[in-house]
This record gives structure tokens, C-alpha cells and sequence, in this order.
């Protein structure tokens, strides 16, 4: 196991070698390390996953693929990353870079951009790297999840992406599970929340990850621990198969509304963005994703080949 410190260092170096182009000598003199060490510091980041090697295809998967999926749940846009034989954490990395080239084309400067959280969202955050500045101002669309994996920790994808693009960030410290009704009313009165809600009237873009509710798979649903048994019920009852930020709908894109406060952007609220680009793959997500589609929650849709055919042989025909 390596130190917080040892991290820390493996991080900078790596930021030193891949994105600031300094070769090992230089990076050991401007530390006051020995190149060796360097050289042991990259190779260890690579080991840790700190640094990961992403080969992008850029020639676009299926286009007709991405006409079908357009007209039939009348998006903006399908970007489509090629799917095949490619492991869970490479598939996430190829929608991820996909989701990057989109994000270039598309941010522009002013705009006030709304950031959701999920395991593909967090890969595009990463592989955003610092170019053309652009004067974003970003806000998390949910809040806090507690002591809960970096894919969901809204508020550093927020400064993340604010850094790639040059631009500022606001933070939002507030939990985005509150069972008591009381308190969760209160809460919403609070300075924090209710400058993040006039933050969410004014969007210009939201990007946001789809999450898969699959009862009998409890354990990979991330908000499974920070909620009730009984919502956790009422959810299963309600036919519920995914969540953009928490707010919960069933695969004919009907929302479910269970017992229990939830900080972040309504569904409602999300429909009146103008640009909602929603960046989610693989195939145990095509219930949540179709369910997502017909409800009209996303305008472009970011995913891959094998889950766009799965989510048109769900729907049949139809919408």
C-alpha cells in the first residue's frame, strides 16, 4: 500500500511527464529527486491506475446505428463509441473520450454548465485535458453522497472540469439523501441550496450520467447504503430501473417519487435545460437508458454500439 504522500507525488510526476511534456530529468531537478526515482514514480502510477493508456477511434461506430436511435426518441444527437470486445473499464474510457471530443465541440464561453456524477461521467471527466480555455462556470446538479467512491463525488467533477476548460466552479456541501421530511424541508431554505437552485434555472448545458436500478443486484447501486429499506421498497414497486441525480424513473420514462428528500435537480427542472447531454454504456444500463429516452430526460445521448442496438431491440419499433 502506498502513503496519502507517496499518491500525492506519483501524481505530480505523472502530470509532469503526460500532460506538462518535461522529460524524467527534468522532472528529477525540479523535485530535487534522482531520475531513477522518476522512472519508478511512473511506472507505479501506471500500476495504480493513476495513469491509464486510452486508444480513441475516431471514426464514428455505426452511423445509421446513431440515425435510428435520433429519429426514434427525437435526440439532438448520438454519439456512438465502438463497443466491441471491449472489458467494462475500457468501454467506460471509450465513451468517455467520445463524450470529450463532444464537450470540446460543444462548450462555449459564459455558459453555465451543470455536472451529475456515475462511473462513465467521472472517465470523461478524467480524460478532459487542459486546452482551448473557455470561460464555463460549472455547478454540481446533486449533492454530496458521503464517504462514497471518487465516481460520485460531484463537487470535484465539477472543479475537474472547470480546470480542463479554464473556467470557475461552485461547490454544493449539502448530503443528497435526507429521509427525515423535516429536516430535508429546512434544508432547502439554506443559502447553499438555494443559490445551487437559481444555479439550476439558468443552465445552458447539463451532463449527466444514467444509474441502473437492479433490485436483485443491490449492491452495485451506489445510494443503495444511504437509504431506507422501505424506499428501497417503494422503488422495487414502483418498477423503477434508473436515476439521473437521484430522481428515479421506471422504463417507460414515468417518474417514481419515493418517500425520502433528495437534494439536486428535479426531473422537471432537467426537461427545461436546453442542451442535456446524457453520457452512459453498457448493456446492463439499457432498461435505465430507455426508460431515461422515452421519458425525454436527455437531448444527445453519448454510449456505445452494442448498447444503442440493445436499447432499439428493447423498444421494438416503437418508442
Amino acid at each position: 500500500m502506498h502513503s496519502r504522500d507517496e499518491i500525492q507525488l506519483m501524481v505530480q510526476v505523472a502530470r509532469l511527464y503526460h500532460e506538462n511534456q518535461l522529460n524524467q530529468e527534468e522532472i528529477a531537478r525540479r523535485l530535487g529527486i534522482t531520475r531513477q526515482k522518476v522512472s519508478r514514480l511512473l511506472i507505479a502510477a501506471k500500476a495504480q491506475g493513476i495513469v491509464r493508456t486510452v486508444v480513441y477511434d475516431p471514426m464514428p461506430g455505426d452511423p445509421d446505428l446513431g440515425s435510428k436511435l435520433k429519429q426514434r426518441f427525437n435526440l439532438k444527437r448520438v454519439v456512438l463509441a465502438k463497443s466491441d470486445m471491449l472489458e467494462p473499464n475500457q468501454l467506460r474510457s471509450a465513451i468517455g473520450m467520445a463524450a470529450v471530443e463532444l464537450l470540446t465541440e460543444k462548450l462555449q464561453d459564459d455558459q453555465i454548465v451543470g455536472i451529475g456524477c456515475g462511473r462513465t461521467l467521472y472517465e470523461t471527466i478524467n480524460l478532459t485535458r487542459p486546452g482551448v480555455q473557455k470561460r464555463i462556470h460549472v455547478v454540481p446538479l446533486i449533492g454530496g453522497i458521503g464517504d462514497i467512491s471518487p465516481f460520485f463525488q460531484v463537487n470535484e467533477l465539477a472543479r475537474s472540469l472547470a480546470h480542463a476548460f479554464g473556467g470557475t466552479y461552485r461547490h454544493l456541501y449539502v448530503p443528497a439523501f435526507i429521509e427525515d421530511q423535516t429536516v430535508w424541508e429546512n434544508l432547502q431554505k439554506t443559502q447553499e441550496v438555494v443559490q445551487a437552485s437559481e444555479y439550476w434555472k439558468r443552465l445552458d448545458i447539463a451532463i449527466v450520467g444514467v444509474g441502473h436500478v437492479e433490485f436483485q443486484h443491490i449492491s452495485s447501486m451506489f445510494f443503495a447504503s444511504h437509504i431506507s429499506a422501505r424506499t428501497l421498497d417503494q422503488l422495487k414497486k414502483s418498477g423503477t430501473v434508473g436515476d439521473i441525480c437521484a430522481r428515479f424513473f421506471d422504463i417507460q420514462g414515468n417518474q417514481v417519487f419515493p418517500e425520502i428528500g433528495v437534494t439536486g435537480i428535479d426531473l422537471d427542472r432537467l426537461k427545461t435545460v436546453p442542451e442535456v447531454i446524457g453520457v452512459a454504456g453498457g448493456l446492463e444500463k439499457v432498461r435505465a437508458l430507455t426508460g431515461a429516452l422515452r421519458g425525454g430526460f436527455l437531448h444527445t445521448l453519448v454510449t456505445d454500439t452494442a448498447t444503442a442496438r440493445a436499447i432499439l431491440a428493447e423498444t421494438n419499433g416503437r418508442r
